[in-house]
Parts: structure tokens; sequence; C-alpha cells
């Protein structure tokens, strides 16, 4: 009998076997922080804590930063385990956001500490590191008292923003004298400033004052917001945004007659509730290729004399009907490529139904023609025009006179304007305008080029 070449393992080996393989220990469980060096931690940290102080490094409002800084940044991170908690709480760089008068405005914000203790407590976890300050100046509790504390670390402040609620202002007047001082020592490391409409008064005993020029030293500042009031830098070769609201120049006090600043390296400027022919003809800006203009009025009186603007390529002007200031611009933009006569962003508040006119850049087409001559062509690069009311003839007549027009977007539909027999003419018009040119209307998407 031939015996089988391969006999069956018998339980017996097979026990054997298994004895001989060596036992190991139970397997821990996997440690994050093995797998993760301190050094990609930190870049991580970095990433979700930059993303919300960038956030608000700009100013919002009041009770949105108190919404959006209800907890810390990185407080999930914290949650995960003990040595994430001591990491970002050991870190100064994770406390570099500080905020005062911001909880007072959110209810079932429990406040276990005073203003200063907490201003004390935000200063010292951020150590000496470049700080963003955001202030609620209708919280402040002891203006005094709190902004010298806070001035003592003007060396430090890399954005500030000193907010005040947009309908009547603080409750209590400041006196004008702490808002300069506030501002009055260098500030190296300040490269963003909003100063809001906080009301002050004056240090003669008025209860209520105008608005006020103050003056700083901000080597550094790129972006400058003002609202009501007017910081002026003593050196603008960083400033690249400027944004005013409600800044009459006229009733600054101290008193900025003749002002002249020389903004060499601004590319956005935004001006708004003011008038923008005084604005452009005291700020030299000769490579500024952003502007923004929504006066809410179209009586302000036009400058004597504009220079011209050959960066210019955006221009948003909200349209109120024929402007003096607004006539005297468009020729000095030659080298336009996008014109909106509303303030982009701000499509809801456009009182739609009561425009009647055509848009003011069509009615000074005329005028703007008999200035650059005939032969000349209008805006040659102009590529994209956004108006919030026309007809399809009127917007015929634009592109007619500047060809280079490549999309159009009208807020209002011109098919639903008139009398049905109105309407169903425009429809026609409408498809032979999108022949020429794509055309959107209202915030939908521009059509595929390829359709």
């Amino acid at each position: 009998q031939v015996a089988p070449l391969m006999k069956p393992i018998t339980p017996d080996l097979h026990q054997n076997e298994t004895n001989s393989i060596p036992k190991s220990e139970p397997l821990s469980p996997p440690n994050i922080n093995n797998a993760l060096p301190p050094e990609l931690l930190f870049s991580i940290f970095d990433l979700l804590y930059n993303e919300v102080t960038e956030w608000l490094s700009y100013p919002r409002p009041v009770r949105e930063i108190g919404e959006k800084i209800k907890q810390h940044p990185l407080l999930d991170a914290m949650l995960v385990c003990r040595a994430w908690h001591d990491l970002v709480a050991s870190s100064p760089r994770y406390w570099t956001a500080v905020d005062i008068g911001i909880r007072e405005e959110l209810e079932g914000w429990p406040i276990q500490e005073g203003q200063r203790e907490y201003l004390e407590r935000q200063l010292k976890r951020s150590g000496e590191l470049p700080i963003q300050v955001n202030v609620g100046m209708d919280n402040v509790e002891d203006a005094i008292g709190t902004f010298d504390f806070l001035r003592n670390e003007a060396h430090r402040w890399q954005a500030l923003n000193l907010l005040a609620r947009p309908d009547d202002g603080l409750r209590e007047p400041m006196d004008q004298h702490q808002l300069e001082t506030l501002l009055n020592r260098p500030l190296p490391c300040l490269t963003l400033l909003h100063v809001g409409r906080c009301v002050i008064k004056s240090g003669m005993g008025e209860h209520r004052g105008g608005s006020a020029s103050l003056r700083m030293d901000a080597p550094r500042l790129r972006a400058l917001s003002c609202e009501l009031h007017l910081a002026i830098p003593s050196s603008t070769s960083h400033l690249r945004f400027l944004s005013l609201t409600g800044v009459h120049l006229e009733n600054l006090r101290p008193s900025v007659e003749g002002l002249r600043l020389e903004l060499d390296q601004l590319v956005e400027l935004r001006i708004t509730a003011c008038s923008p022919g005084a604005i452009l003809s005291a700020f030299s800006t000769p490579i500024l290729s952003k502007l923004v203009v929504d006066s809410k009025t179209a009586s302000y009186p036009a400058p004597q004399s504009l220079p011209l603007y050959p960066h210019l390529k955006e221009l948003q002007w909200d349209d109120l009907g024929p402007d003096s200031t607004f006539s005297m611009l468009l020729p000095l933009c030659p080298n336009l490529t996008f014109f909106a006569d509303y303030v982009v962003g701000l499509e809801n508040d456009v009182p739609l139904e009561l425009i009647d006119e055509p848009p003011t850049i069509i009615l000074e087409l005329s005028n703007i023609r008999s200035q650059m001559g005939k032969e000349e062509r209008l805006w040659p690069d102009l590529a994209e025009v956004l108006v919030d009311s026309a007809t399809c003839g009127e917007m015929t007549e634009l592109i007619d006179a500047v060809p280079s027009i490549q999309k159009i977007r009208v807020l209002r539909d011109p098919t639903t304007r008139g009398k049905p027999e109105t309407q169903m003419n425009e429809r026609q018009l409408l498809k032979n305008l999108r022949e020429r040119v794509n055309v959107a209307v209202w915030l939908e998407p521009w059509a595929d080029s390829r359709s």
C-alpha cells in the first residue's frame, strides 16, 4: 500500500505549532500625536486660527463679531486631548485676537470678570506678538482707563477696529480728546484701521461735536476705513485701500482746509454718503484701479478739476440721475474694463420700480463724444457693463457706441416693463441683443459662451 503523499495535520501537531508562536503584548491604540509632529500640528492649527482672525481683521457689525468669537477658534481641537489643549493654551500665537465691549452685545453670554481684567488676561496670553483689536465703542465701561491701558500696547497693534452701532452711535458721546489720544502714539505694526461712526463731543463742553480729523503715525498702514471721522496717516507709502463713509471734509475739526494727500500706492477707493468731487480733488491717486461711489445723492457740487485716471479699470457709481462729478470723471477714465451704475453686492437696495430714466452713462455718451472727438473710440477695453434698469433699445445704443462690450447685466427684466405689446417687442429685442453680447437679467449666471 502506497502511503499518501501528504498527511493531514493532526490536532496535536496543530496545537504544538500554535504553541511555538511567540506571544506578543496587546497592541495599544494608535496615538495621533505619534504620527503628527508638533510642526505639522502647528501648521494645521495656524490654518484654522488664521481663517477666523483674517475675518476679524476687517470691520464687521459688533453682533456678528460676538457670534464669531463666542468660542475660541481652536476650541474643538483643544477638546481632542490634553496634549492639543496644552499646545494651544501655551502658544501666544493663538491668542492674538483681542476684544473689548464685544461680549456685552450678546444676550446670555456669561460675563464673570470686568472689562479691565478680561483685557489684561487677553493681552497677557498673547505675549509680545502683534495683536488685532476689536473695540465695541458703545459698550466700553471706562473709556479713559481702558484706552490708556490699551495704548500701552499700541506698538503691537496690527489691526484695530473701533466699532459703533450704525444707527445712533454711542449711547453717551465720548470726548474727542480720548479718540485723538488713542491714536497719537507711534503705531509701527498697524496695517489695518477702521474708525467707526462714534459720536463725540468737543473739549469745550458741547454735548455732541461733528467729525474729527485724527493725525496718526502708522508707516505700514495698508487699509484704512473711516466713518464720519478721518484718520490721516503721516506716511501713506503703503496705503492700498481706502474707504470713506459720511466723511465731509468741510466739517472736520481740527480743520483740514486745503488738504492734499498723496496716495501714490492706493489701488481701491470707496466713497459712501459724502461728496465724491471733494474727495477726488483732495486725494492724489495716480495708480487707482478701482473706484466705488455710493454718494446717496447727486446734488454734491463738482470740483473745479479732476486729473486723468489712466489706470482705472473698474468703476462702480450708484446712478441717481445726472451728476456733474460723474460727467466730469467719465472722459478721464479711458481704460475702463468694468462699469456698474450701482454698487455690486447692494442689488437688493436698488429701487428698480422707481427707475424710469435711461442709465446716466447713456445720457452722457454725446457729451463724452464731443469731448473726446468723434474718431476716438470710447473705452476701447470696456468689456462688462452692469446697469440697474434699461430697455433693450437703450442697451443696444450703448453697445453701438462701445463695441468692445461683451457682457451686459440688467437688474430689472426689460421684458416685464410697460404694456403687453411693449413687453412682446422687448422679448424680440432681447433675443436679438443676445446674438451680439452675453446678457444676464438680475443675478442670473452668465450664459455659457459656447451656447
